[in-house]
């Protein structure tokens, strides 16, 4: 009878310690989550700066008549179109809505950087105030004298080239939202019960989500690294997670983070 009181005694210490929950890897059961990211321009991240742009003359002759391009400035801004016409041309002032003309004259027997030259002259005549204009032989370089975005300059189906050298930007003031969702490739680190430093990290996919597999029962806390809007200084955002059965997939609360 007392060998068997002491047998029950024992399954009863072991059924108990089987229960026991104990977090860390080789178990049967995973945590999945997701991760998503604000991403802000602060003071300092960014100053004015101007557009730049290149066009790559063609000789006269790879040059329709009637061919133009488009050249913007900032918002509030003159928008123009340089257009090219033949010495006797058919073609006429395209007359694009909202914009003003730039007309360059030449002849399709004339060299590129002929061409280049015929160009500088009407930019400056007509936009000197807005572009300070460089040539290189058949390259015109063409400086925003406004700071700001600008909407790039387009060579539309011509054979003028167009070349964005800098964009163009304001500089930020405060602190601006300038996107917000799921984040790929974030690090996610996870630490198992009460432990001090984590255990295990993973990455997230594209769609911003993540997995720990191979877990035991247990108690699990979740982490990444979050920016601080106010001094840069790095912070850990967290939560909590608690795997009560075998075979389980535990969903962990989303994080959002700052970049």
């Amino acid at each position: 009878m007392n060998k068997q009181i002491l047998i029950l005694a024992l399954g009863a210490v072991i059924s108990f310690t089987g229960c026991k929950k104990e977090a860390g890897s080789g178990g049967t059961s995973a945590i999945t989550g997701h991760i998503t990211a604000k991403e802000y321009a602060t003071n300092g991240s960014n100053s004015d700066e101007a557009e730049i742009t290149q066009i790559i003359i063609p000789n006269g002759e790879d040059i329709a008549d009637g061919d133009y391009i488009l050249l913007n400035t900032p918002a509030g801004g003159t928008l123009y179109y340089l257009w090219f016409k033949w010495n006797n041309g058919v073609q006429p002032d395209p007359n694009l809505a909202g914009r003003t003309g730039i007309q360059v004259t030449f002849d399709f027997t004339e060299t590129n950087s002929m061409v280049a030259a015929n160009a500088l002259t009407a930019i400056n005549a007509t936009a000197g105030n807005d572009f300070v204009t460089t040539i290189n032989n058949d390259i015109l370089t063409l400086t925003n004298t406004a700071f700001g975005f600008v909407a790039d300059a387009d060579e539309l189906s011509s054979n003028l080239l167009v070349d964005i050298q800098n964009q163009g930007q304001s500089a930020v003031t405060g602190s601006t939202l300038i996107s917000e969702g799921p984040i790929a490739d974030e690090r996610v680190y996870l630490i198992y019960g009460d432990e001090e430093y984590y255990s295990e990290s993973v990455r997230t996919d594209a769609n911003g989500n993540y997995r720990f597999s191979g877990l035991n029962r247990g108690d699990y806390t979740i982490f990444v690294f979050s920016t601080s809007l106010s001094d840069g200084s790095t912070t850990q955002v967290e939560s909590s997670v608690t795997i009560s059965e075998k075979k389980s997939i535990v969903s962990a609360p989303g994080l959002n983070i700052i970049k």
